[in-house]
C-alpha cells in the first residue's frame, strides 16, 4: 500500500472533518476578500459623497476582519490537529 492510497483511505474515513475545515477556511477568506474589495470598487466610492472617510473606514474594518479571520484560522487548525492527535492516540 503506497502513501497516496493511505492518505485517500484516511480522507474518505475523515471526510466530515476535513469538509468542515476546509469550508472553514474557504468562507473565511472569501468574506475577507469581499468586504476589502469594496474599499476598491468604484461604484461603491462614488456613490458615497466623503470619499476619504469611506476608505478609512473600509480600511479599519477591514483590518478587523482580517484579524478575526486569522485567529479564526488558527483556532481552526488548532481544533483539526486536536483530532489528529486523537485519531494516532498521541495527545
Amino acid at each position: 500500500m503506497s502513501l497516496f492510497d493511505l492518505s485517500w483511505r484516511n480522507m474518505k474515513r475523515n471526510f466530515r472533518l476535513y469538509s468542515i475545515y476546509f469550508i472553514s477556511m474557504l468562507v473565511g477568506v472569501v468574506i475577507y476578500f469581499t468586504f476589502s474589495g469594496l474599499m476598491f470598487n468604484e461604484d461603491v466610492v462614488t456613490a458615497i459623497q466623503n470619499k476619504d472617510n469611506y476608505k478609512t473606514a473600509i480600511f479599519i474594518a477591514s483590518m478587523v476582519v482580517f484579524l478575526f479571520i486569522v485567529f479564526f484560522i488558527l483556532y481552526a487548525n488548532s481544533f483539526f490537529m486536536k483530532q489528529r492527535k486523537k485519531e494516532f492516540g498521541t495527545g
